[in-house]
């Protein structure tokens, strides 16, 4: 599935300030979704980088740490050859929609990343699980 953009590299922790844990208030991953090389792999820098600025943009919501909500949400992410986000759909569900919104939220507050010089822009669609993970 890596042709599909699947993210390739390992998990980033954190979900506070400055992308700092903050594991009184929970914490909130964009993890890989699995797969190393193959057709696409030339695009894991980029999906790295789009890893990276999703766990920047991730927050726990304050609602669901005081209910003790956790859950992994599951999203597919497409990706314009522009490197604008064109849309985001929840393809497996926390069972918590306030984490699902949430996790949807972070991605469509993104801003567009064009792709590197050395990387051919194209249309991709990416598969990313969200954890959210009180401790």
């Amino acid at each position: 599935m890596s042709e599909s953009g699947i993210l390739a590299d390992r998990g980033v922790s954190g979900g506070g300030p400055g992308g700092s844990p903050d594991v009184s208030q929970g914490t909130a991953f964009a993890v890989p979704a699995g797969g190393t090389g193959g057709p696409g792999a030339e695009y894991g820098v980029y999906l790295g980088r789009l890893r990276t600025r999703v766990q920047e943009s991730l927050r726990y919501p304050l609602a669901a740490r005081r209910r003790g909500l956790s859950g992994t949400v599951n999203l597919e992410i497409v990706i314009r050859p522009d490197g604008a986000i064109s849309g985001v759909a929840v393809t497996d569900s926390s069972s918590h929609a306030v984490l699902d919104d949430a996790a949807v939220e972070a991605i469509r507050r993104l801003a567009p990343e064009p792709f590197p010089p050395d990387v051919q822009p194209r249309a991709l669609r990416v598969r990313l699980p969200v954890v959210f993970a009180l401790e």
